[in-house]
């Protein structure tokens, strides 16, 4: 359990951004990891699209050209390749602190001749090793104007030395086989990033500031943690109007109010142990093993409390379709087809097909 530590640190870097500024963004990074790993955090986060800013204006068919085009240009060249020398940079400062990472960044695609970006996850060891990507599967609302539509194939949760680490980004919080899939993989921590706290009901924006409860991203991170039994750390994005360019076109056309933070940490039982709180901060919170443990003895959704037989959860990998399981827990590579089983278990191929009609089962 966490790596057999009795408890794990871990940070929240709720600071703003050099707003669409890659390289000071990353300046601003290595600074907030030291000061993490020097107070003791093994895993520090930094909110959805940090690197190098959340699109907080509007798009449309009646946009002003000129200042459409600019503003994409903005938007591209602050986009980060992966690798590249800024993934680098970050790993060194990763390294150096001696501390486990993920940071939201808008992603560019590496592939030769295509220039699609995502809104991605990116996910540092201690050794400041890439460990994996994730890409929002589907951005919602005016995101779509914006960003790409990533795949399952990046759906995962990374075994450390700290316990076993996922997170989803935003709406992605809201699909229940999504967020089924992650706990079925066996989080012990859950990362959830979001680009501020806000409500959808007050007005007159559409999005607005609440810190009090009627955030959607507090609910859920909260009912997470209670159905995953896990530690969810829900981070929430802050930009200070001041981080914005003078010169950005859309300057004085954002919707940047509910960008004031609102991150919480919360326990396995709901709770938080820390936030939500507002405006610029890393904010710190003790994870103790023993929550999981206790918790875990009443409802294991992934052990005594789950029935596979009666539901279960599929992920699309690179290798097919696979149950969210942990790797330690899925056993043996399962049968690619009824062929292969009934070889492998030295079974008439008849039989495994009659069967497998019999309880309506099909090949993968």
């Amino acid at each position: 359990m966490l790596g057999g530590r009795e408890a794990v640190r871990v940070c929240i870097a709720q600071i703003s951004p050099a707003y669409l500024d890659r390289a000071r963004c990353i300046d601003r990074a290595e600074k907030a990891i030291v000061e993490a790993g020097g107070n003791g955090a093994d895993l520090v986060v930094f909110p959805e699209v940090w690197l190098a800013g959340y699109p907080y204006w509007t798009e449309g068919w009646d946009s002003q050209l000129g200042q459409w085009a600019e503003g994409r240009q903005w938007f591209f060249d602050a986009a980060l390749m992966v690798p590249s020398e800024d993934t680098d940079r970050l790993g060194a400062a990763f390294r150096s602190a001696g501390i486990y990472g993920v940071v939201g960044c808008n992603e560019i695609d590496p592939r030769p001749g295509v220039n699609t970006i995502y809104n991605t996850l990116l996910y540092f060891d201690r050794d400041g090793a890439l460990m994996g990507r994730h890409r929002k599967l589907l951005p919602t609302f005016t995101e779509k104007l914006f960003w790409g539509s990533g795949d399952a194939t990046d759906l995962a949760v990374y075994e450390t030395d700290i316990g076993r680490l996922g997170g989803l980004i935003c709406g992605e919080n809201l699909v229940t086989p999504l967020r089924a899939a992650m706990i079925g993989m066996g989080e012990d921590f859950h990362v959830a990033v979001f680009p501020g706290a806000f409500s959808l009901h007050e007005g007159p924006q559409l999005e607005e500031w609440n810190n009090s409860g009627a955030f959607w991203g507090h609910i859920s991170t909260r009912n997470h943690s209670l159905e995953a039994g896990c530690f969810t750390i829900g981070v929430s994005a802050v930009l200070n109007p001041d981080d914005v360019p003078d010169d950005f076109p859309y300057r004085d056309q954002m919707n940047i109010g509910y960008s004031r933070g609102g991150s919480q940490i919360v326990s396995p039982l709901g709770m938080p142990l820390a936030g939500p709180v507002e405006g610029e901060e890393l904010i710190y919170a003790d994870c103790p093993a023993a929550m999981i443990k206790a918790f875990k003895a009443i409802c294991d959704t992934t052990g005594h409390y789950a029935r596979h037989d009666a539901a279960r959860i599929m992920v699309r990998t690179a290798n097919g379709w696979q149950p969210a399981t942990p790797d330690y827990a899925s056993g043996p590579e399962p049968a690619r087809s009824l062929s292969e089983a009934a070889d492998r278990y030295e079974v008439a191929e008849d039989t495994v097909r009659a069967l497998a009609e019999e309880y309506g089962i099909r090949e993968l």
